[in-house]
């Protein structure tokens, strides 16, 4: 399909959904793609039912697509006529090397899918608590069930900032000899 700029009200309008005025101006690739990720980052919390941890990320992909089809749109004829059908995630990647070397980016990664992995367990496990618990069992622990997820956040942000202050003490310390 033969790339051309549309009209830009209709181009507008499908620029609402990520992926529309993309495959509207004859991007198929990049249109489904994008389509394809925004329609996942609902689907994947849902099916995980982690929907508290990953909401997020769907605007964050909206965002992504609304302004990414008005760029093209707004783009002037040569560079518009220089743009290739390409899958969105080729044009992000592109010329990167995605391999995770540093230790320390290694270290936060792995924090936070740690994070995440508690947060849909915790999810799911007090889901299937709702279920089993007799209501007025139920009615007296939710409260206290409810604190959980925010105690945890609480006590991660202390962990962390903990950390950072050692390490700047360290920092200093090594300087001072």
């Amino acid at each position: 399909m033969k790339q051309k700029k549309k009209n830009g009200f209709f181009t507008f309008i499908c620029s609402f959904l990520p992926g529309a005025a993309e495959m509207y101006m004859g991007f198929m690739k990049m249109g489904v793609s994008l389509m394809m990720v925004f329609f996942m980052s609902f689907m994947i919390p849902s099916v995980l039912r982690a929907s508290d941890v990953f909401i997020g990320m769907a605007f964050i992909v909206w965002f992504y697509g609304f302004f990414h089809a008005r760029n093209i749109a707004a783009s002037d004829d040569e560079t518009f006529a220089l743009l290739q059908d390409k899958y969105i995630w080729e044009g992000i990647l592109e010329d990167r090397n995605v391999s995770v070397s540093n230790e320390t980016a290694r270290k936060w990664i792995a924090g936070i899918l740690i994070v995440v992995g508690c947060g849909i367990l915790w999810n799911n496990c007090y889901y299937l608590l709702e279920r089993l618990m007799p209501n007025m069992l139920w009615d007296i622990l939710e409260p206290v069930l409810n604190m959980v997820p925010q105690i945890a956040a609480a006590l991660l942000i202390i962990a962390i900032g903990l950390k950072m202050i050692r390490g700047k003490k360290e920092v200093l310390y090594a300087e001072q000899k």
